[in-house]
């Protein structure tokens, strides 16, 4: 298993339990270190990799199931981008593999209000996010994150990586969603 944003290691410790073999990615050196010292601690060996998701490097094929955590996928920056990164992605699962990607929710992104204009006028005077496309906004004052507004907008950006979806998972009251993927044709 290919776990994205590894974290501290909590998501691959429990997928370790699980009985997986998780090789883990994040960007921050730190974390990776982190996350294999926690997994040590608790007798539990996963592989941490310090690698930029949408620069992965890794062989076709070598992979059963791919988590995208929390809200990896919705901070990759831009669209094509995004597409780009889960078309290598779905390239690194083996046959029958499949993708888990977890990502931000918001039907009422798609009205696109004065709230987004603002946040985008606001992106581009503090020199931030020039890729701003409808759909992102600011977490926490943190980070840019998108947030997709209908099931027909991710499922084209998961098609045109050459990925179907099997399931969506669209909880309610809650900004976060799901879908379990797979090559097309698999």
């Amino acid at each position: 298993m290919l776990l994205l944003g590894l974290g501290g290691g909590r998501e691959a410790i429990f997928f370790s339990k699980s009985g997986f073999k998780v090789t883990g990615v994040d960007f921050v050196k730190e974390m990776v270190d982190r996350a294999t010292d926690n997994a040590r601690q608790r007798n539990i060996q996963i592989h941490g990799v310090v690698q930029e998701i949408s620069k992965l490097d890794f062989p076709p094929c070598c992979f059963d199931v791919v988590w995208y955590s929390s809200s990896i996928y919705s901070a990759t920056p831009g669209r094509k981008a995004r597409i780009e990164t889960l078309r290598r992605v779905g390239e690194m699962i083996a046959p029958n593999g499949y993708i888990a990607c977890l990502f931000y929710w918001s039907p009422a992104f798609g009205q696109h209000g004065l709230k987004w204009a603002a946040g985008k006028f606001i992106s581009w005077i503090l020199l931030g996010n020039f890729k701003c496309e409808k759909g992102d906004f600011m977490k926490n004052n943190l980070e840019f994150l998108h947030a997709f507004s209908s099931k027909d907008e991710v499922s084209a950006e998961f098609a045109e990586a050459g990925l179907e979806a099997v399931t969506f998972v669209f909880p309610k009251d809650s900004n976060h969603a799901g879908a379990v993927l797979r090559k097309k044709g698999s």
